[in-house]
C-alpha cells in the first residue's frame, strides 16, 4: 500500500468488480491461468470499514471533522511488496500482486509453492500473510498483538496492516478466482504532529471500560465468525486478551502512530499515553464511545470470547493528541496490560514515604510529599502511624512528620480518582509501642474503613485490572483487635527476620491466609556491600527463583541504616551501589516492590532509581513476549513452548511468522 502515514488503511474505492449479490456471494471475475499453470487470483478491497469522526483531545467540546483520506485513492492500492496467504483449507501458500493498483493480480512468490491450474474448489485468503499463525480448514489463527511496532503498522514496509479476509471459488475449471477482501479488525490513529513533549519512544492505547482490544483470534472465513481466546485470569499470556495495546520503536518523524485493535464496542472510550525517550509520560483521555455501529455481515457476522465485549463494524478512528499542556503526567501503568499479575509488576516505592515534612530534618528519607511522589510515578508507600497518636500522625522513629494517616490516604485517593489507570501499594506499620495496642488498632481500622471504595480486596493475589484506581493494602501489624473486627479487604502479616515466607492473612481477625509475602528488610547495617548482597539474595534466590509462584508478593527494601544525621549520605551510597550492579541493571525479570530512600531526588540518584525500577515492567512484560522470533520457535511456525514462563501459563506462546 502507498503513503507512509496511512499505508495499511486499505480503504475501498469504486470497485471494477461485479457487485456482490444480495445473498452476499462474491461474484467471480474470469481470468486466465498464468504460463506456469498456476491458478490466477485477482483481489480488491471491500468498503466495510466505518470512518468515524476525528477527535481533538485538546478541544473535546469542539466539533471535529470526519476523518478523510487522500483524494488520490492511494490507500486502496495494492503494492507489489504486499503478501496475502491463500489456502484451500489444507495447504497454505503466500502470494504477491504482480502490479500495484486498486485491483491486483496475485501470483505465488518466486520459487514458492502454488496451487495448480486444475485445483478447482473453494479458496480462503487472509491479509497480511505475516499475521497468519496457522490454518485449520477455513479457519485462520492470528493475533492482534498487545505489543505492536511502528515500522509494521505505519511505515511502507509491506509487512502488516488491518487484517482482512476473503473467500472465493475457482472458475474455468480451476484456472482463476477473484477475492473481495473485508476488514476483520479496527484501526486507530493518534496524530502527534502537535505534541511538544520531546522525542516519542512509545504510545499506548488503554480501553477505559477494560474491554479487550487485543488477543489471539481464530477467524472462520467461510462463516465470517471470529473467536477470541478467553482470559482465564492466570496471568499475562499472548493468547489471552488485553485492554492495552502499545506501539513501540516510534520513528523520530512520527506524525501518526497506528494501532490495530479488535472490532469490539468501546462504550467508555480510550486513554492514550505517550512515553518519551527522556522517560516522561503524558496521558489524555477520551470518553467518547467508539465502534457502536452494527457489524457488517458481508465480512464479519459475530465475535465470541471477549469478556463484556460486543461486536461492532470494524472502524477507523483518529485522535489528535495535541500539546502536553493539557496532559496528566506519569501515568506509566496505563501502558501495562491489565491481565498481568499484580505481583509480577515492578513498583518503585518510597521507604518512610511521609517524611519530607519531618520536624527533625535529619530524619527525612524523602524529599517530596506523598502527593508529589505519586504524581512523579511512585506506586508503593511505606506509612507508619505512631502508636500513641490520637490523630494517627506518621512518625520516623521518634521524629514526627506532621502528616497524619488521613492526610496520606487522602492524597492517594485524590491521585487515584484523577488517574484511574494506576494502582498504589500501601504497606502500613505501627511506629513505636508494641504490636497489638488496642487504641492504635481501633483508630487505624476506623480510618481505613473510610477508604473501602478505594481498596482492592486482596489485590496482591489478582491481576492488575481490578486494582486500577485502587490501593492494595497490607499491614505489618494486627489492626482488627478491640471493638473492630470487620474485613476491609486488607492483608496483614507478621514481621520478623528477613527472607522469611509470611502468610498474608485476611483483615478479619479470624481470616484465612491469602497468598505469601516475602521481604528483605536488613536495614541495620551501614555497609553498602552487605546491603547490596541482601538485595541480590532477595532477587536471585527468591524473586527470580520463584517466578512461577503466583501467590508470592515480594518487598525488597533498598534503604540502609545509620544515625539520623547521615541518612542522606548513606542513601546516596546505597542507591549508587544498586545502580552500579549489573545484577539489577541487566536483570530482565520482575523486581516486584522496591522501597527506596529519596526516590526522585537527583542528588541521591533517586531519579535514576525510579527509571530503572519502573522500566523493568517493559523489559519483563514486552521483551520477547508479544513478538518471539522464529529462531526461538523450536522448528515450528505456530508457537514455542516455554515451560518456565508464567506469562505463557506453561503452555504455548504464539510467534509471528517470518515470511
Amino acid at each position: 500500500m502507498k503513503n507512509i502515514a496511512y499505508k495499511f488503511m486499505l480503504l475501498v474505492v469504486a470497485s471494477t468488480f461485479v457487485a456482490c449479490s444480495n445473498d452476499n456471494d462474491v461474484q467471480l471475475e474470469t481470468t486466465t491461468a498464468d504460463s506456469d499453470g498456476n491458478i490466477n487470483f485477482v483481489s480488491t478491497i471491500g468498503d466495510n470499514l466505518e470512518i468515524l469522526a476525528t477527535e481533538d483531545l485538546d478541544n473535546p467540546q469542539t466539533s471535529s471533522s470526519r476523518a478523510t483520506f487522500d483524494s488520490s485513492n492511494e490507500l486502496t492500492s495494492w503494492e507489489t511488496s504486499d503478501k496475502i496467504s491463500i489456502s484451500d483449507g489444507a495447504l497454505m501458500y503466500t502470494y504477491q500482486p504482480q502490479t500495484a493498483g486498486t485491483k491486483a493480480e496475485f501470483q505465488p512468490r518466486t520459487g514458492k509453492n502454488s496451487f495448480p491450474t486444475d485445483k478447482a474448489g473453494t479458496f480462503y485468503a487472509f491479509y497480511p500473510a505475516a499475521a497468519v499463525l496457522g490454518w485449520n480448514g477455513s479457519t485462520v489463527s492470528t493475533m492482534i498483538y498487545t505489543e505492536q511496532k511502528y515500522s509494521e503498522n505505519v511505515e511502507s514496509s509491506g509487512v502488516m496492516g488491518p487484517y482482512m479476509a476473503a473467500v472465493a471459488t475457482t472458475t474455468d475449471g480451476g484456472s482463476s478466482a477473484s477475492f473481495t477482501f473485508g476488514h476483520i479488525c479496527s484501526v486507530i490513529d493518534v496524530d502527534l504532529s502537535a505534541f511538544d513533549g520531546g522525542e516519542v519512544e512509545s504510545v499506548a492505547l488503554y480501553a477505559n471500560s477494560q474491554v479487550s482490544v487485543a488477543g489471539s483470534v481464530k477467524f472462520d472465513i467461510s462463516t465470517k465468525t471470529a473467536t477470541v481466546s478467553g482470559n482465564d485470569g492466570a496471568g499475562y499470556s499472548y493468547s489471552l486478551q488485553s485492554e492495552v495495546v502499545r506501539v513501540s520503536e516510534i520513528n523520530a518523524e512520527r506524525p501518526t502512530v497506528r494501532f490495530y485493535v479488535l472490532p469490539v464496542k468501546q462504550t467508555a472510550g480510550f486513554t492514550i499515553t505517550v512515553r518519551t525517550t527522556a522517560g516522561k509520560y503524558y496521558t489524555k483521555k477520551s470518553e467518547t464511545s467508539v465502534g457502536t455501529s452494527a457489524a457488517n455481515e458481508d465480512y464479519l457476522s459475530s465475535i465470541g470470547g471477549v469478556t463484556s465485549g460486543e461486536i461492532c463494524k470494524p472502524y477507523y478512528k483518529k485522535y489528535k493528541f495535541g500539546a502536553i499542556s493539557r496532559a496528566r503526567t506519569q501515568n506509566w501503568m496505563a501502558m501495562i496490560p491489565g491481565n498481568i499479575k499484580f505481583n509480577h509488576l515492578s513498583l518503585p516505592g518510597a521507604h518512610d514515604a511521609a517524611t519530607s515534612a519531618c520536624s527533625n530534618t535529619s530524619a527525612k528519607c524523602q524529599a517530596y510529599t506523598v502527593a508529589e511522589l505519586l504524581q512523579k510515578g511512585c506506586r508503593a508507600l511505606d506509612l507508619r502511624p505512631y502508636y500513641n497518636s490520637s490523630s494517627l500522625e506518621i512518625y520516623h522513629g521518634v521524629a514526627s512528620t506532621g502528616v497524619t494517616l488521613t492526610n496520606a490516604l487522602n492524597a492517594v485517593q485524590s491521585f487515584l480518582t484523577a488517574n484511574p489507570t494506576e494502582t498504589v501499594f500501601v504497606l502500613l506499620a505501627q511506629e513505636g509501642g508494641s504490636d497489638g495496642n488496642t487504641n492504635w488498632q481501633n483508630r487505624v481500622w476506623s480510618c481505613i474503613n473510610g477508604y473501602t471504595d478505594y481498596i482492592a480486596n486482596y489485590g496482591w493475589e489478582g491481576n492488575l485490572n481490578p486494582c486500577r484506581g485502587k490501593m492494595v493494602v497490607i499491614f505489618r501489624n494486627t489492626y482488627t483487635g478491640g471493638t473492630n473486627t470487620g474485613d476491609l479487604g486488607c492483608g496483614k502479616v507478621g514481621w520478623g527476620g528477613s527472607f522469611q515466607d509470611k502468610t498474608i492473612m485476611t483483615g478479619n481477625a479470624s481470616g484465612t491466609g491469602r497468598g505469601t509475602l516475602r521481604y528483605q528488610d536488613e536495614y541495620e547495617t551501614t555497609n553498602t556491600s552487605t546491603k547490596l548482597g541482601n538485595l541480590t539474595t532477595m532477587l536471585n534466590d527468591h524473586i527470580a527463583a520463584n517466578e512461577t509462584k503466583a501467590g508470592y508478593t515480594f518487598v525488597n527494601n533498598v534503604n540502609i541504616a545509620g544515625t539520623l544525621s547521615n541518612i542522606s549520605g548513606l542513601s546516596t551510597s546505597m542507591n549508587t551501589a544498586f545502580l552500579g550492579s549489573s545484577t539489577f541493571t541487566d536483570h530482565t525479570g520482575k523486581f516486584c516492590i522496591m522501597m527506596t530512600d529519596f526516590l526522585f531526588s537527583s542528588s541521591q540518584k533517586g531519579d535514576q532509581m525510579f527509571e530503572l525500577i519502573h522500566k523493568q515492567n517493559y523489559k519483563y512484560v514486552y521483551k520477547n513476549r508479544s513478538r518471539c522470533s522464529m529462531a526461538g520457535a523450536s522448528g515450528t511456525d505456530t508457537g514455542v513452548d516455554i515451560s518456565s514462563d508464567e506469562y505463557a501459563d506453561n503452555g504455548q506462546v504464539y510467534v509471528r511468522r517470518e515470511l
